[in-house]
Parts: C-alpha cells; structure tokens; sequence
C-alpha cells in the first residue's frame, strides 16, 4: 500500500530535471498519507549496482538526489503488522537488483514457506514485499531473458495470492522491468480510515484506480512508469499481468504472466 515511481533516461539526470519539478513535487506531496519512510535507488550505468538510500524522515527533507539513468521513488504506507523499522524500507536492494512491490500479501506464512531455509536465513525485516523479492532473485538467477525471470516469479506468487497487487518495479542490468498485476483486491480504503483519512479526503487515484500503473515519455527523453497520486493525464495504462522491460535506448518490450 505504498506509491512508486520509476525513470528510465537517456542520460545521467537528477529526478526534478528528470521528472520537472511538477512531477516530482506532486509525488512527494503523497508521503503526507504515505508516511512510513522513503526509498530511492538508483544507477548511472548497466554494469554498476544500484546504489540506495533510504529514510524515516519526511521525504522532502530527503538529501538532494544524485543524478541517474535508472532511478526507482519510493514512499511506504506499512501494511498490518509490518513495522516502521529502516529495515522494511524500500526498495531492497540485493545481488545488484533493486525492488520495491505496492500490495500486500497476506497471510505472509504462504510466501515464507516458499523459500529455502537459506532464504529465510536472509531475510532482513518482516515485509511480505522483502519475501516476494527472494523468490524474484531466484528466479533470475537461471539463464533466461529478465522478464521470463520476472514474470515466472510473479507467476509464482499470483499462485499463492489470488486477489493480491503483485506491482513491482525494479531495477536489473541496466533495465527498469515492471510488473503490472494488480490482481482484484479492493483499495485500502480501511486502512487510510483507520489514519484519520476519510475517503473524500484521499489524492487523486485512491480509489479503484489506485493500483493502476501508467508510463510516458517526458519532453526531457526519461521514460517514467508511476503507481496512481499524480496527474497520468494523457498517459498510457500498462497492459495489466504483464512484465514490462524498458531499456536506456527507448527500446520498450513485455511478455504476461
């Protein structure tokens, strides 16, 4: 239950020369309702590892960002039960891949179960998103495209949670790959309630939009694909249950689930 954005551009960029200062103001204004921490990753080149920084503080009092090719923005809403601890914050960065997941996976025992002893043993918080991203990283250690990778861990997960939003967005040689599943699950309106946060009060796009993804490219050259909160106007809706490859020179392909 958390808002994300992620960039793809031609050159190494700031995110508000990326995104203009609109944009990127507009996003950071969600972490008023999204305020369980901060997250940014990003990379500058495909064979570097994404880099990572993270907060509890209030986002826009975040260190001035450094540019970047490849950036994923983060603000967190915690689900039931997952503390607001640093580390529970994403994106997660591990094995060179950064990634952060919008939904909630519930109960997180049906993924836990799904990993190797090994696997737990890694595990670093209690997020069901740091769980999802172990069975990711295994799938893409097999010798096969990104987004076969992606998309049979997805695949995986959509098993074990039926209705869940299993979006993702990460960042992996030198690609943002997308997942857009968002499954049937209605929008947390309960939970934004129990915050004080009635629904007539809610951004734009908390409603049954909430866990649409949309891209565009910019007039600056960067490609962004962004969760619901900020003006999509003219935007175009990713194909839903579906992995989405976007690459540093406009090349743009998926596969589904």
């Amino acid at each position: 239950m958390s808002r994300m954005l992620g960039t793809i551009a031609p050159r190494a960029m700031t995110p508000r020369d990326a995104l203009g200062a609109t944009l990127l103001g507009d996003f950071l204004d969600l972490a008023a309702l999204h305020t369980d921490g901060w997250g940014y990753a990003r990379t500058d080149a495909s064979d570097r590892p994404p880099l990572l920084l993270t907060g509890l503080t209030p986002a826009r009092d975040a260190p001035p960002a450094e540019p970047s090719v490849i950036s994923l923005l983060y603000l967190r809403f915690a689900s039931a039960g997952a503390a607001v601890a640093p580390e529970n914050l994403q994106p997660f960065v591990a094995d060179g891949i950064a990634f952060a997941h919008n939904g909630a996976l519930t109960p997180r025992a049906h993924a836990l179960d799904a990993l190797t002893e090994h696997e737990r043993a890694e595990l670093r918080g209690t997020t069901d998103s740091e769980v999802y991203f172990a069975l990711v990283r295994r799938a893409l250690r097999s010798p096969s495209p990104i987004e076969a990778g992606v998309a049979s861990a997805a695949s995986h997960v959509r098993a074990l949670y039926p209705s869940a939003c299993l979006n993702a967005m990460l960042i992996v040689d030198g690609a943002l790959v997308v997942v857009h599943s968002r499954g049937t699950v209605e929008p947390p309106l309960a939970a934004f309630a129990r915050r004080g946060v009635a629904a007539a009060d809610l951004p734009p796009g908390h409603d049954d939009a909430y866990n649409v993804l949309a891209t565009t490219v910019l007039p600056t050259g960067a490609r962004v694909v962004a969760t619901s909160g900020v003006d999509t106007t003219g935007w175009e809706p990713l194909a839903d249950d579906a992995v989405h490859v976007f690459e540093r020179g406009g090349v743009a392909r998926s596969i589904p689930l």
